[in-house]
């Protein structure tokens, strides 16, 4: 790391494994394609020595392993077991389903005995346009597990869009539990359209417990619809403050050279003072998925 290179943390970082009688994979519904990732999982896997390494020459001081749904769905056991065994500088944020009437009491046993800091929904929305993998009555159980067990939640929803009504019920769950730290994954996919189509996520300004997370997948959107990275990533620092936007690279899902993820994110905080880039790059998603331990 040069002098001038700011400190790091990544947010949104997925490791998986090649040993998959250990860890067996489930590449189904794989964006890129099954017999694709299958060949990359073999020929270049982003395991726990190759990534912590990455992250050492390149001045990133820790992450969070978030579970990469694409080769493990819920299967967390990997991603549980680099966080265990790194706690000073890794926690891991799970993935399991929250209307599931056992992930509650699942949470609760995994923050009693992992390094686990988070859990991570991903869905798109029934035909009616709601989010019951979400918030319904039996998914709200799982958000109180998680405030119990002092985790953050990430949410992830598709299409890659902003969507007014996911923001809403992400807003309203922020209300409900006002304890729980909530990063939106992709910033909620700004930046995928016109700045009206953005209009939605003015809603989640006034809620101080909602981060927005940009990712490599962030910044190629960016450039491709004619905006530079950089003034895009101020204008929505602008608009939430710099204590609630983080840099995750994604790597191990981008598909680009970690030290370029390094350097793009790098790009995109530079029209940022360095207090607030401080903050972006290492100080906010540290705070929220790595356990300080006592």
């Amino acid at each position: 790391m040069t002098s001038a290179q700011p400190e790091l943390f990544d947010a949104h970082a997925h490791f998986f494994s090649s040993d998959c009688a250990r860890y067996p994979i489930d590449v189904t519904g794989a964006r890129e394609g099954e017999e694709a990732i299958r060949k990359r999982i073999a020929a270049d896997p982003l395991d726990e020595e190759t990534l912590l390494a990455l992250w050492r020459e390149c001045g990133v001081s820790g992450g969070a392993a978030v579970q990469y749904n694409s080769v493990y769905k819920t299967d967390n056991r990997y991603a549980i077991e680099v966080g265990d065994r790194n706690r000073d500088m890794t926690g891991t944020v799970v993935m399991l389903p929250a209307a599931d009437p056992g992930t509650p009491d699942h949470i609760a046993r995994l923050g009693r005995a992992h390094n686990v800091t988070g859990l991570r929904l991903f869905g798109q929305p029934d035909a009616d346009g709601t989010y019951p993998w979400l918030d319904s009555g039996p998914a709200l159980e799982t958000w109180r597990a998680v405030a119990n067990a002092g985790m953050a939640m990430v949410v992830m929803y598709v299409p890659g869009t902003v969507t007014a009504r996911a923001i809403a019920s992400i807003v309203t769950l922020a209300k409900t539990f006002p304890e729980v730290p909530i990063a939106i994954d992709h910033c909620g996919w700004a930046g995928s359209g016109t700045a009206q189509e953005d209009r939605p996520l003015e809603a989640i300004v006034a809620l101080e417990n909602i981060s927005l997370k940009f990712t490599q997948i962030n910044i190629n959107r960016w450039r491709a619809n004619g905006y530079d990275p950089s003034e895009y990533l101020t204008r929505l620092t602008d608009l939430v403050g710099p204590d609630r936007v983080m840099w995750g690279s994604d790597v191990g899902n981008t598909q680009m050279l970690f030290p370029a993820l390094v350097a793009e994110a790098v790009a995109a905080t530079s029209r940022l003072s360095e207090r607030d880039r401080h903050k972006v790059l290492s100080t906010n998603g540290r705070a929220m998925f790595l356990r300080e331990e006592a």
